[in-house]
C-alpha cells in the first residue's frame, strides 16, 4: 500500500529553475524539499500564533499590578506555583 500521495505545483519557471538548484546542492529530491518548507512553514505559524498570544497577553497585564514584576520575580512565582503543585498531586 502506498504511504504518499502526488501533488501537483504550478510555479514560475524561474522559481522551480532556484528549488531545483537547491535541491540539487543540498543532495535532495523535490519531494524533501517540499515537504521541510511544509514543516517549517507549520513551525513558523506556531511561533507566530504564540506571539500573538504573548503580546495579547502582555497588553491585558500592562494595567495591572503584575506589569511592574520583574523576569527575576515572574521566575520565582513560577517556581512557587509549580513546587505547590507537585507537593498536592
Amino acid at each position: 500500500m502506498r504511504t504518499t500521495k502526488t501533488l501537483s505545483v504550478s510555479l514560475p519557471p524561474e522559481q522551480l529553475y532556484e528549488m531545483e538548484r537547491t535541491a540539487e546542492k543540498e543532495n535532495r529530491t523535490m519531494s524533501e524539499l517540499v515537504s521541510e518548507l511544509y514543516r517549517r512553514y507549520v513551525a513558523d505559524e506556531a511561533r507566530r500564533e504564540f506571539s500573538n498570544c504573548l503580546k495579547a497577553l502582555r497588553a491585558e497585564a500592562a494595567g495591572t499590578p503584575a506589569s511592574k514584576l520583574t523576569m527575576r520575580q515572574i521566575d520565582a512565582e513560577i517556581r512557587a506555583a509549580r513546587q505547590s503543585r507537585k507537593r498536592a498531586g
